[in-house]
């Protein structure tokens, strides 16, 4: 499991690198540069989604269904309390803000998504 984590977690980087710097660009060529710490918020929110459900995952496969489910059910709760707590806080900060962490969040998740099915789909090419 935790090769697995290790090797998931090197290509995010990689992609989160390689995204942020694309973005940056993007708003530094518009004078925009500062929108770059809500992105990086987004990016934070995200990590905090996607760790709590893996964690819930991993942690309910041992135990009963019943358990399993309050524990993804609590899981639940946490991950939309904390999106919608960042995201209530950056619309009222401004329109842009909430658009950069929206931004930042959704490609933190979008691009964890789908380095963990490559991670799944590599898996059961062995």
């Amino acid at each position: 499991m935790k090769e697995v984590l290790s090797v998931f977690v090197k290509r995010l980087l990689k992609s989160l690198a390689a995204v942020t710097l694309m973005v940056f660009i993007m708003l530094a060529a518009e004078g925009r540069g500062s929108l770059v710490g809500a992105l990086l918020l987004g990016y934070f929110t995200g990590g905090v989604f996607v760790g709590t459900m893996v964690y819930r995952t991993w942690r309910s496969a041992g135990l009963s269904a019943d358990g399993a489910k309050r524990m993804m059910l609590w899981g639940l709760v946490l991950r939309l309390g904390t999106l919608f707590l960042v995201l209530f806080t950056a619309i009222h900060i401004s329109v842009q803000v909430f658009s950069m962490t929206a931004l930042g969040f959704l490609l933190f998740y979008g691009l964890s998504l789908l380095h963990l099915m490559q991670a799944n789909a590599d898996g059961k090419q062995d």
